[in-house]
């Protein structure tokens, strides 16, 4: 009886490191939507755009062959599009990915854009329409980031490509450019928005690089799941709702011993989930998320506890937008809005001045819209 009794008390204790601690006192709730500046048509393309992604990345459960079809999707949703800024490729001590430059591009003042996906999918390719705006709109130079993905590699792996990127970035610019960055911002979304919460605490604690602010559109700051919007967005969330369901159907602590085994560390260890480490001392960062998707949580939670922990950080929330909207800012107001709102960021904590904005940055919207209003009011 002793042994079994010991063995239980082993089991718990074991499954309570890899969970981490109750994060519940940080539910306090969430920011007033943005106003709505897009149309009812504008609303419905964009659900019909994404309703056909889906539709073509959906090969049944998941395999290395679905894997393949979703990464070719993804890397297809810019085709045709028309950009203004010019990308340049890059492969070169560890560090692979491509500029994205805007017309008026400063060299010295530099973003590094981790792309969603899943850990599984997504490149520089696939968020050129995101990071070609961002580059329009802030005139810094972005560098997409190709890190390395499942199921080839481990998430260690993509973590050690972010922060060499990090590292020569601060050193690098474009064409060759050997000056030391005099600003250096990290953006992400989704999975990209985990790794970009998870590098600031790595440079505060390593004190290797500066970063002056980060973004993080839709992020992922806790791989344990265990955000309430987990249950009460599934059935909203038209992106991962349906792609997670059979996931989320799964045991919580049989999903979180596979991850153990593949990564060899606790999935509530910070370097996977940002939102169990530290999050004092952080610099600026801005947080953007959907009412109706599943990682509206993990932004709150993460907000509050940044908040409560005396960094500076900021959260938006946009009402009834599909997971990383942003991708859409050519296609939808609130997708502009959100750029806007991320270049009247950079401004606030000193990062970008007026003069360093292309002329051909979005509006800054500001008017709320009203589905009855005409075309051409309170849009942007």
């Amino acid at each position: 009886m002793f042994f079994w009794l010991l063995a239980a008390l082993a089991g718990w204790l074991f499954l309570r490191w890899l969970t981490g601690e109750d994060l519940s006192g940080f539910d306090r709730g969430h920011p007033d939507p943005q106003p709505v500046v897009s149309t009812p048509a504008e609303r419905a393309r964009m659900v019909e755009r994404v309703t056909t992604l889906i539709t073509a990345a959906d090969s049944g459960s998941l395999s290395l062959k679905r894997v393949a079809i979703l990464r070719k999707v993804m890397d297809g949703m810019g085709e045709g599009a028309s950009f203004s800024s010019r990308f340049e490729a890059v492969e070169q001590d560890f560090v692979r990915g491509e500029w994205v430059l805007g017309p008026d591009a400063d060299p010295q003042k530099r973003l590094l854009y981790i792309h969603g996906g899943g850990f599984f999918a997504g490149s520089p390719r696939s968020h050129r329409l995101l990071t070609d705006a961002l580059a329009v709109a802030t005139g810094m130079a972005i560098f997409s980031l190709e890190y390395r993905l499942l199921p080839e590699a481990n998430q260690k792996a993509a973590i050690q490509d972010v922060d060499a990127a990090l590292k020569w970035l601060s050193v690098n610019g474009p064409s060759g450019d050997s000056r030391t960055a005099t600003h250096l911002v990290v953006a992400g979304d989704s999975a990209g928005g985990n790794l970009t919460l998870s590098c600031l605490q790595r440079a505060r604690d390593e004190a290797d690089v500066t970063i002056d602010a980060a973004i993080a559109f839709c992020p992922s700051s806790d791989i344990t799941l265990g955000s309430p919007s987990f249950r009460y967005n599934l059935d909203t969330d038209l992106i991962l709702g349906k792609s997670l369901r059979p996931l989320l159907a799964i045991p919580s602590f049989l999903r979180l011993i596979v991850f153990f085994i593949i990564n060899r560390q606790r999935p509530s260890h910070p370097a996977f989930s940002p939102l169990r480490g530290s999050l004092s001392g952080l610099p600026p960062t801005l947080l953007q998320a959907s009412t109706t998707e599943l990682l509206l949580d993990d932004s709150a939670r993460y907000y509050h506890k940044a908040k409560a922990a005396g960094s500076a950080v900021e959260f938006e929330t946009y009402r009834d937008m599909v997971h990383v909207w942003q991708l859409f800012a050519a296609e939808i107001g609130e997708g502009r809005l959100a750029i806007a709102s991320v270049v009247n960021f950079l401004e606030r904590v000193g990062v970008l001045t007026q003069q360093d904005q292309s002329s051909s940055e979005p509006l800054n919207c500001s008017q709320e819209a009203d589905d009855s209003a005409p075309v051409g009011r309170a849009r942007c």
